[in-house]
């Protein structure tokens, strides 16, 4: 069964900015002049629902009641955390809900229209049958929120084993490579959907990421292209590199992303980041050769493990 939810609005643009920006839905098809109607389909490409908005030169007469609710249930904190944090920035006030079971179990953001949307946890279960799961399992860990609580607590370093991911387990460690190309692994294997795992290329300077130190000063060079990985789920950046990453810290500075599969945070990600810096230091005539830039970003990341 398929579902979708319609609605008639006066709102449509600050309800498409609300639910793609703040809810983390995207646009997957529209239409214009139907009947004298235009309007707008969001959802996940993956779900078997939508939500659609119209407009038409008929006002829409709404009365929405406090225990109208729109439910979103995510499967992570890290969600629900980016889904406020954006709210925030967007002059959103969370309300109180009437009904005492979401004061409870749920955050209410009233929508653009006025009607309440309310964001709750629903964790899946980690029961896939595989080695990799089970030696998760193993560990006590046996939902997929805990898991992503797990992985981001654990400190940032290299595993003795790069194509190995069940080492950030067994080792307690990890970077941006193999946490999220673990949890990326693990969601495929458990048939947890809207889980991408994104590499990126963004530009790291003291700013951003001040524990890489002076080097960068010291060269004289501003910033240096470097490659990170990250989730994006159910659309919204999530970094567990570290219990203190934070992706707003890069997001203005990300020069492109493009999601990979978890093999590729391997010879495929150092690859493309050597290509990609190649070609930034003929692009901008810098008077260094790539081996000394190389030498210089990995001293970087050498300060951000110690």
């Amino acid at each position: 069964m398929h579902f979708r939810y319609a609605r008639h609005t006066r709102n449509l643009q600050p309800l498409i900015k609300f639910y793609t920006e703040v809810i983390g839905l995207e646009t997957l098809g529209g239409f214009e002049d139907h009947a004298n109607y235009n309007g707008i389909f969001l959802g996940h490409k993956n779900d078997e629902w939508h939500l659609e908005f119209t407009t038409s030169k008929e006002q829409a007469d709404q009365h929405p009641d406090e225990d109208d609710l729109l439910v979103f249930y995510v499967e992570t904190d890290a969600e629900i955390n980016a889904i406020l944090k954006t709210a925030n920035k967007n002059t959103i006030t969370p309300v109180r809900p009437k009904n005492p079971y979401w004061q409870q179990n749920g955050h209410i953001l009233p929508d653009p229209d006025g009607f309440n949307v309310a964001i709750s946890l629903k964790s899946p279960a980690l029961i896939a049958p595989d080695p990799f799961t089970k030696t998760i399992t193993a560990t006590g860990i046996n939902d997929w929120n805990a898991l992503v609580n797990h992985i981001r607590q654990l400190p940032y370093g290299r595993n003795e084993n790069r194509q190995d991911f069940s080492l950030v387990i067994k080792e307690a460690k990890g970077t941006c490579s193999s946490k999220h190309a673990l949890l990326k692994q693990v969601a495929d294997l458990n048939g947890i959907k809207n889980v991408e795992l994104i590499l990126c290329i963004y530009k790291m300077d003291q700013n951003n990421t001040p524990k890489i130190g002076n080097e960068l000063t010291n060269h004289a060079i501003k910033y240096i292209p470097e490659a990170h990985c990250y989730l994006k789920l159910n659309n919204h950046r999530i970094d567990i590199t570290s219990p203190n990453a934070e992706i707003e810290k890069i997001e203005n500075d990300i020069l492109l992303e493009i999601p990979i599969q978890p093999e590729q945070v391997v010879d495929y990600k150092i690859d493309f980041h050597k290509e990609y810096l190649k070609k930034w230091l003929r692009e901008n005539d810098m008077k260094i050769t790539f081996d000394e830039i190389w030498k210089i970003r990995e001293q970087c990341i050498a300060n951000l493990a110690g």
